[in-house]
């Protein structure tokens, strides 16, 4: 028998089904076959983050259709985005010593818990892991948490705005990813004008893994105009939101009209962060790293470019810029010294 090499192949043979959702920038499901071509380093993962590649693993055995086991793993990532197979197969090793070859899938609480402690298992923030129950729930035909009808009656209930205290972040989560289903999108882009600060900066957070519908797109892009004015740090998270916008122009014109106000690193963690697909566009790409270089704080230029550059869609659009005889002064200084902490003994 063949030595089994990927987490695919090993939970395939101990009879599991599996499910795999990116839990990078955005989260979303990826299909079985695109995992393991980046489990076996064929196809690099889209968009990491801090140099790393994220999932949340889903299995469970077919005969048993209970409640999957989850894994949050975090495996590093070379500059091209591909997976270190070396921390690849570490984790493998501990997956067989916690489980054991046949890959025991009813773990003891000692077993769990020597899998659970490794640099290779991490634990999602709050917003990430209610939206990531949210869309596994939807994605498997599971009944969404109790909270979501909550939610939605408190979306409906117009003029009582300020009675959000007892909404949990779980409905929230449930309501945004069943935006296409028993009218949310509408209602959402109804009630958000009216929302309160706390939900609205929540249902924000979970609005970056979602898609956007036309009407929504068209609600949030016109309350970051109205936040531009006088909250940087806030429109930056309704920037954030517009990332699964379908109308593309009103994207970039929000990132346009973030950066010519952009005085704080709010601005260009939510571009970098969550808007990094409309830096394909090199022209928005130059006035993006231009915008930056005017800062005039080189470590932040350090850290973005570094963020960026990892990202292999844009890899190429970036290196590119660095090299245009038509950069502003600023942009040249910005690049200059980056180059220059590079070649430092301690990047060597």
């Amino acid at each position: 028998m063949n030595k089994l090499s990927t987490l695919s192949e090993i939970l395939q043979a101990s009879g599991s089904d599996l499910r795999v959702y990116e839990m990078g920038r955005q989260i979303h499901h990826i299909s079985n076959q695109d995992f393991y071509q980046m489990e076996v380093a064929k196809q690099p993962y889209p968009a990491p983050i801090q140099q790393h590649a994220r999932f949340a693993v889903c299995f469970w055995q077919k005969q048993q259709s209970t409640t999957p086991y989850i894994w949050f793993l975090q495996l590093p990532v070379n500059e091209q985005g591909f997976i270190n197979l070396a921390a690849r197969d570490q984790f493998i090793q501990l997956v067989i010593e916690a489980l054991g070859q046949e890959l025991n899938l009813k773990p003891s609480e000692e077993q769990q818990q020597a899998l659970a402690n490794n640099q290779y298992i991490y634990k999602p923030i709050e917003e990430k892991l209610a939206f990531f129950n949210a869309l596994y729930k939807r994605d498997t035909q599971l009944a969404p948490s109790e909270h979501y009808l909550a939610v939605r009656r408190y979306l409906q209930n117009d003029g009582e705005w300020e009675n959000w205290q007892n909404l949990a972040l779980q409905g929230i989560a449930d309501l945004v990813a069943r935006l296409d289903r028993d009218d949310n999108s509408k209602l959402l882009s109804q009630a958000f004008p009216h929302l309160p600060l706390e939900v609205a900066n929540k249902t924000l957070e979970l609005l970056e893994h979602a898609k956007l519908d036309q009407q929504l797109s068209h609600v949030i892009a016109s309350l970051h105009q109205q936040q531009l004015l006088s909250n940087e740090e806030l429109a930056s998270l309704y920037l954030r939101a517009l990332a699964g916008a379908s109308v593309k122009p009103l994207t970039h014109q929000a990132i346009k009209q973030q950066l010519a106000n952009a005085n704080s690193i709010h601005s260009f963690i939510a571009v970098a962060g969550r808007l990094w697909q409309s830096l394909s566009d090199p022209h928005l790409l130059k006035y993006f790293l231009e915008t930056i270089a005017d800062q005039n704080d080189p470590e932040l230029f350090q850290q973005i470019f570094a963020d960026l550059v990892f990202i292999p869609s844009l890899r190429s659009f970036v290196l590119a810029q660095l090299r245009d005889p038509n950069n502003s002064e600023a942009l040249q200084l910005s690049i200059a010294q980056l180059i220059k902490l590079y070649q430092s003994p301690k990047h060597h």
